[in-house]
């Protein structure tokens, strides 16, 4: 399998370099004229397991003057996933920049097979002027090292 340009390792290595992950089954509604899984309905899993990932890394907070937005957004689809399957969507920090981040995907079914890959970079940004935003630290630290 050809790797996408985002996985820079042996793809089973990058596969166990992840541990937090959401779990998720494929609804009817999810699917298209195929029968299988539409297309964009990944994204939507990516933001979910993103946000959970976030609220794990306590950085989900109400108050705070910024926010990250998504500045570019990738999917490879590997195998079809039908209706009512069960997966587990795992999400990674690959790398933090001084405001900017970039987020590991991974789609897997029930028996341990990968059905889709993603990476995303997002941009934290003052709430107020759009503008980026510097990590702090203590944010940096938590993104690189919490699993």
């Amino acid at each position: 399998m050809k790797l996408p340009a985002y996985i820079d390792m042996p793809f089973q290595k990058w596969k166990e370099s992840f541990s937090f992950f959401n779990e998720v089954s494929v609804r009817f509604s999810e699917t298209d004229m195929f029968g299988h899984m539409n297309n964009v309905i990944p994204f939507i899993y990516f933001e979910e397991a993103r946000i959970s990932y976030f609220k794990h890394l306590n950085m989900m907070k109400q108050n705070k003057l910024t926010m990250t937005v998504v500045a570019s957004q990738q999917c490879d689809y590997l195998r079809q996933v039908m209706p009512y399957e069960d997966l587990r969507i795992y999400v990674k920090t690959s790398a933090v920049g001084s405001s900017s981040l970039t987020l590991h995907y991974l789609g897997e079914n029930s028996v341990g097979e990968p059905c889709f890959t993603g990476a995303v970079v997002m941009v934290q940004v003052s709430k107020e002027s759009g503008k980026a935003v510097s990590w702090t630290n203590e944010e940096k630290e938590k993104l690189l090292h919490t699993p």
